[in-house]
């Protein structure tokens, strides 16, 4: 795995966040059905810059540029962790107990991190293409994240040990996914969102 060592200069010497791939054409039909966007309900959640892990009592913060993600106490606001996360992490989702996946775009990766006591990195999971959306279904067991390099969806089981289960194809550019349990929500280019049907990716 490659990390980055963090200096103690300014920002400005600190290299650029690392963002989605530029997609290539579609080689293959979108799975499910693709609809205007505008679809997704404000009910589906969907990864960011941060995520309250360790059943509400902290939270967790990518800082992309710094390659590291830092734990608060929510309780107090102390910052009770930070460690390296890969060569360019972009999005950080909770899983299960004190877990944090964090999507390590640059690095073609997911990392799983514990957040309960000593934050540490568990596992690095390798995600060849650019991941970059990402979406947690907790309730279901599972994890999304998007390919935006192969245009694809990867539907993984989520622990400590992450696995895949499937993957498919999807619109070009699916830069945003979320999901609400029921369906999963994939936002791609052209002004256009995917609906799959989780259930039955299941």
């Amino acid at each position: 795995m490659t990390l980055w060592m963090v200096g103690c200069g300014s920002s400005s010497e600190l290299p650029p966040a690392a963002g989605p791939d530029p997609s290539p054409p579609l080689e293959q039909r979108p799975a499910g059905i693709v609809v205007p966007a505008g679809a997704v309900p404000p009910s589906a959640a969907a990864g960011g810059a941060e995520a309250i892990v360790d059943a509400g009592r902290r939270r967790a913060v990518v800082r992309p540029r710094e390659r590291v993600l830092e734990v608060y106490d929510r309780a107090t606001g102390e910052r009770v962790g930070r460690a390296p996360a890969g060569a360019g992490p972009t999005r950080v989702v909770a899983g299960e107990g004190g877990l944090a996946y964090v999507v390590d775009t640059a690095g073609d990766g997911l990392l799983v991190f514990e957040t309960r006591g000593r934050l540490r990195i568990l596992r690095r999971y390798p995600l060849l293409g650019a991941p970059y959306g990402v979406a947690s279904d907790l309730r279901n067991g599972r994890l999304w994240v998007s390919l935006t390099a192969r245009n694809q969806l990867v539907e993984l089981a989520t622990s400590a040990r992450p696995h895949r289960l499937a993957v498919f194809a999807t619109v070009r550019q699916p830069d945003e996914v979320a999901t609400d349990g029921r369906r999963v929500y994939v936002r791609g280019a052209d002004g256009v969102v995917q609906l799959l049907d989780a259930r039955r990716a299941r």
